[in-house]
């Protein structure tokens, strides 16, 4: 049955109607989805840059604290696969105090007193902040992604 004269031009405004919306969902999907994989990827990249400076040698000969703060920080930017630079990587090496916050990172329970070498070891925090921005349509918005971790320094206990 052929549609009536008053029923021709409903499915092009049905059409016009849903196709902005589907559009935004799909727009928000994939702009939430990227947002979502750069926050992992720093994740990563702070937590594999901690792994590293724990296994890292700060002695004097290979350069002290400088270098291996340089070292640990040149790998997580490395790790974090162009997202950032070495101004958004902050990257210490720390006896915990208990109320030690350097980098943004506090001390993890227990850490001012390790019973397997019954003294405080050092601790690698690694922290990490970007702002990001987030396009949608007709407005942005520019949230900062940020992680932090504490590693225990595993040179303390060779």
């Amino acid at each position: 049955m052929a549609p009536s004269r008053r029923e021709r031009g409903a499915a092009l405004v049905e059409t016009a109607l849903v196709l902005p919306i589907l559009m935004a969902l799909l727009l928000g999907v994939t702009t939430m989805g990227s947002a979502y994989f750069q926050k992992i990827s720093l994740v990563d990249a702070v937590r594999e840059g901690a792994r590293y400076g724990a296994s890292l040698e700060d002695d004097a000969a290979s350069g002290g604290l400088a270098t291996w703060r340089l070292n640990v920080k040149n790998r997580v930017v490395e790790l974090s696969g162009g997202q950032l630079t070495a101004a958004d990587v902050c990257v210490d090496l720390v006896t915990p105090s208990g109320s030690n916050v350097v980098c943004g990172v506090g001390d993890p329970s227990g850490a001012a007193s390790d019973p397997t070498v019954l003294a405080p070891t050092r601790l690698v925090k690694v922290s990490v902040a970007k702002t990001i921005d987030i396009q949608f349509f007709f407005f942005s918005i520019t949230p900062t992604l940020s992680t932090e971790v504490a590693a225990r320094y595993e040179r303390d206990t060779i």
